[in-house]
């Protein structure tokens, strides 16, 4: 009967919940409610009835009169499973069956973009919603959501129901690069441990030198990371930085992402949200065609570094009629950022191709730009392919410039270094960081359409897409000869490797 139903009136709804108590109908409640207020949007929630979750109660908790549960306008599913499972019963397959059938029914007919339910549900119930999910060919995701992050994820609800199913598609990594700093690495540590999160698992790893020390070893050793699993690297020859950086990580497929952390870096508790939320809003969105961003910023410069006095730069003054717009740039980030796939696999080949020992022997010299001279940096060579590509990293804008990520410019291998000229004041790359919901600052509380960030060149100065393609092309030094007017560089995305000059 449903299937016949089903085929008669194909229905489209955005989320369907599932609360097995009513505690768990309490804590999904902000999300489900947020959902409800959303124009264009629909998200009903389904309750087992009966001993396990009352719909009346479930009401009363969602603040919904008691009708609903009789009403046929579909707010809430009282799916009756409470009578299945006697109290006396030993067997957990009965209960099983009743909410896959139940949940399998529901999910054929309203075609649900995301199943969402706490992450903490009870494991015969999860077992008999991925099966229901996995018998339903439209792709629906399963969102297991821990209770603390249910209400910073509100942003949810304002991303479009063809980017929801990819909630799980991607694979976000954290690579941490480190060798004898073992007190700023436990900071490192501890702000990554108290970070909101998803229930996806996050490998980590640890990249370390061969001159790494003992606490460092020890430290790396003994931390219990409870997200995913734990890889240590250890160098047997002295790598130097720009290996130790361009190494720590490889991506194994198209939705493998790498967040590179050198120890000196602390994040904020909202990190993991930030980067989650732009990767569906911008790379997941099947409606958004966006070839040019390769990489999300956790951090919001204070000083544009690539010129020779290094003048201040505050975005939220910047861009003052719409202060809290994320930007994309040229620079990409090296205190805090997440690197596409397709991107990184582009950028070894590229470096491959270009590196040398003496900076000055670098075919690519940007005019006017203090990264030419740049030696030790693996980042030079990246800035080198972004603006010679046309690409762009997206940058948080906040008040008093608080980010997701701060760097607290220990001594290392560049700041202090014998042969680096320059003087580094702390104060202008420390941030503050963000300890509450970014949403509350976005422009009108979510992200803003692709087509409406505003783009900058390396040199801070408002340029559209277009327009730094056209001066990576003018430019003329990459790695295959184009037409230096109307072409760029286009490679091969699995390899890396350039493939032929292409029109943009």
């Amino acid at each position: 009967y449903i299937t016949q139903w089903a085929a008669m009136h194909p229905q489209k709804i955005d989320a369907l919940f599932y609360a097995h108590s009513v505690d768990e109908v309490k804590a999904l409640s902000p999300l489900l409610e947020k959902f409800r207020s959303t124009v264009g949007k629909k998200a009903y929630i389904a309750v087992p009835g009966g001993r396990f979750c009352p719909c009346e109660d479930a009401a009363t908790a969602l603040k919904w009169p008691k009708l609903v549960c009789k009403e046929r306008r579909f707010k809430i599913f009282d799916l009756d499973v409470g009578a299945v499972s006697g109290s006396t019963s030993n067997s957990e397959v009965p209960l099983v069956q009743a909410v896959y059938a139940s949940m399998k029914g529901l999910i054929q007919i309203h075609n649900p973009s995301v199943v969402i339910t706490v992450a903490d549900i009870d494991l015969n119930v999860k077992k008999a919603l991925r099966m229901a999910l996995e018998s339903n060919a439209n792709g629906t995701a399963l969102v297991l959501l821990p209770r603390p992050s249910i209400s910073k994820v509100l942003w949810m609800a304002d991303l479009r129901s063809t980017a929801l199913p990819n909630w799980n598609k991607m694979r976000i990594s954290i690579n941490i690069i480190t060798q004898n700093r073992a007190k700023s690495l436990t900071r490192l540590l501890n702000s990554l441990k108290n970070a909101y999160y998803l229930s996806d698992e996050i490998p980590i790893s640890f990249n370390m030198d061969s001159k790494v020390d003992e606490p460092t070893i020890r430290l790396v050793s003994t931390f219990n990371w409870t997200h995913g699993p734990k890889t240590l690297r250890r160098r047997i020859i002295q790598g130097g930085l720009i290996r130790a950086v361009s190494e720590s990580w490889y991506p194994s497929s198209d939705d493998d992402f790498g967040l590179l952390l050198e120890d000196d870096i602390e994040v904020s508790p909202y990190y993991y949200l930030w980067i989650k939320y732009a990767l569906l809003a911008y790379h997941y969105d099947p409606q958004v065609s966006f070839p040019e961003l390769t990489s999300i910023s956790l951090y919001t410069p204070k000083i544009v570094e690539v010129v020779k006095e290094r003048p201040k730069w505050n975005p939220t003054v910047f861009f003052k009629n719409s202060p809290n717009t994320p930007y994309l740039h040229q620079l990409p980030c090296s205190w805090g950022a997440v690197f596409f796939p397709k991107l990184w696999r582009e950028f070894y080949v590229y470096m491959n191709m270009r590196f040398t020992e003496d900076a000055k022997a670098n075919p690519v010299q940007i005019p006017k730009s203090r990264t030419n001279g740049w030696q030790a940096s693996w980042k030079k060579f990246l800035i080198d392919m972004m603006y010679l590509r046309g690409y762009v990293s997206l940058y948080p804008n906040f008040p008093k410039q608080a980010s997701f990520s701060t760097n607290h410019m220990e001594p290392g291998a560049h700041i202090s270094a014998k042969d680096n000229v320059v003087r580094h004041d702390k104060t202008d790359f420390e941030v503050p960081l963000l300890k509450e919901d970014f949403r509350n600052f976005l422009p009108g509380g979510k992200l803003p359409p692709a087509s409406r960030i505003p783009s900058l060149n390396l040199f801070n100065q408002p340029v559209s897409l277009k327009g730094l393609k056209a001066a990576g092309a003018k430019l003329g030094q990459d790695v295959l000869r184009c037409n230096n007017v109307s072409e760029i560089v286009a490679v091969d995305h699995q390899t890396g490797l350039p493939s032929h000059c292409a029109r943009f």
